[in-house]
């Protein structure tokens, strides 16, 4: 049995009371939190290590709903670029990769998440299926050997795609099934499956029955973009043959409900935030992205208007070339409040829940993740408030989701284990990871036919 104790800072819960203890400890025993609050009442005893966090808040850590860590090496190529054309620029990268280029690919993904604070994450993969190596093997493997809380959720693509991207309702159901057997709920219940389609038109009315039928016999949730931009509706119109909208088509087939995470939703009908709210089904938010692709405010406040529960997002590396969950934070308010034209569309408290509780329960891990209370998990991360950037700190909330952002995070433990400390990674190379992918990176471009700035 270990102990660690953070003591000396601020500690703020994000708890259902909403206690924050300006001179408060969390005492973490193994993977769990045995205590937490004044540093006066501390209960007696042995501790193997002690964390002096003078001048920092101790809070916990962030729930990151969607992203895509397999386009990393496709950062800040085509920000400028609509969905389609954008992918059209990607996925070659990707058809390029081998298992080394994925396993690294994805250990950059971890770190750079765990850097900014993000200690739970859902990675919507997107890869071919080569016959050299099984792309999820090598994400799951990153995953483990980073540390992080992740879910993996793999898309599915039936048809109407690249070729080597799709592959038969069968195939896909085998190696699901086999993950599943495999990875789900790894690790002491740290890694995850999940399952669903990537996008809508790539799928048929049978394939979204079958996959929520899969999703049931194993136990695991179902992760898929929704209504992302406006081309959405017009491509579902076009490869349906009838003018039917995203969610209403999701309805239609059984795949709405309380484990379902419909993630990047934009453009959606007041109907659609009904039957979504009506179901209980799940919203992850990226307000960068939406932004990076000029496809407008994302209509916030109709989600929490209808009682729709909330998370929150980067989306991938390449989609808005970061992975700061305070930067989505902060979008999420700007956005709402510009949406609506109301200042009070969404307050920084219901942001942060949404980037830590209420983030959990949208991916399934309630009672696990996303507030500092005894039994839950030790997920737990520092920030240096002594910046000018932060100070004078009069609202801790509003700071973090204003003014905040991830380079302030100073220390990260996922599971009881202290992964960046005084934000050094103790679990890698950091200088060689960072030359290994800019190797393999350029290697990609390069056999994808893609010509680099100079």
């Amino acid at each position: 049995m270990t102990t660690t104790l953070f003591e000396g800072g601020r500690v703020l819960t994000l708890d259902a009371d909403g206690n924050d203890y300006q001179d408060g400890c969390v005492l973490v025993r193994d993977d769990r939190i045995d205590y937490v609050g004044p540093r006066d009442g501390l209960p007696a005893g042995p501790v193997d290590r002690t964390l002096d966090v003078g001048g920092k808040l101790v809070m916990p850590g962030l729930v990151n709903g969607h992203t895509h860590l397999s386009m990393v090496f496709g950062r800040t190529l085509g920000p400028e670029k609509r969905l389609m054309q954008w992918l059209d620029q990607q996925l070659p990268i990707i058809e390029a990769f081998d298992e080394e280029a994925m396993y690294v690919a994805q250990l950059l993904g971890c770190l750079e998440n765990l850097k900014n604070g993000n200690t739970t994450l859902v990675e919507n993969l997107v890869a071919p299926h080569p016959p050299g190596y099984t792309p999820e093997h090598a994400v799951l493997q990153a995953m483990r050997d980073a540390g992080v809380r992740a879910t993996l959720a793999p898309g599915f693509l039936g048809r109407n795609f690249r070729p080597s991207y799709t592959e038969s309702l069968d195939l896909q159901a085998r190696r699901i099934t086999d993950l599943a057997h495999d990875w789900h709920g790894a690790d002491n219940d740290r890694l995850r499956l999940a399952t669903g389609p990537l996008l809508p038109w790539c799928m048929d009315e049978a394939m979204f029955r079958q996959t929520r039928a899969l999703a049931d016999d194993l136990g695991i949730t179902l992760h898929m973009h929704g209504a992302e931009t406006k081309e959405f509706h017009a491509l579902i119109a076009r490869h349906f043959g009838r003018d039917i909208r995203q969610v209403e088509l999701l309805a239609e087939t059984g795949c709405l409900g309380p484990d379902v995470q419909l993630a990047a939703v934009y453009d959606i009908s007041p109907d659609e935030v009904r039957l979504l709210a009506e179901s209980d089904t799940r919203v992850l938010l990226d307000p960068p992205t939406r932004l990076f692709w000029g496809t407008g405010f994302p209509p916030i406040h109709p989600f929490l208007e209808a009682g729709v529960t909330c998370g929150l997002a980067t989306n991938g590396p390449a989609a808005n070339c970061g992975q700061d969950l305070f930067e989505s934070m902060k979008y999420a308010c700007a956005t709402a409040k510009t949406a609506k034209g109301d200042p009070d569309a969404l307050d920084a408290a219901r942001a942060l829940r949404m980037a830590t509780s209420e983030g959990a329960l949208a991916i399934g891990r309630e009672g696990q993740v996303g507030s500092l209370a005894p039994g839950l998990k030790a997920d737990i991360i520092t920030l240096d408030l002594h910046q000018p950037h932060l100070a004078p700190t009069l609202d801790v909330r509003a700071a973090l989701v204003y003014s905040a952002g991830g380079t302030d995070v100073r220390d990260v433990m996922v599971d009881g284990r202290l992964l960046i400390e005084n934000r050094r990674a103790l679990f890698l190379d950091e200088s060689a990871l960072l030359e290994q992918a800019g190797r393999l990176a350029r290697r990609c471009a390069r056999e994808a036919g893609i010509a680099l700035p100079g």
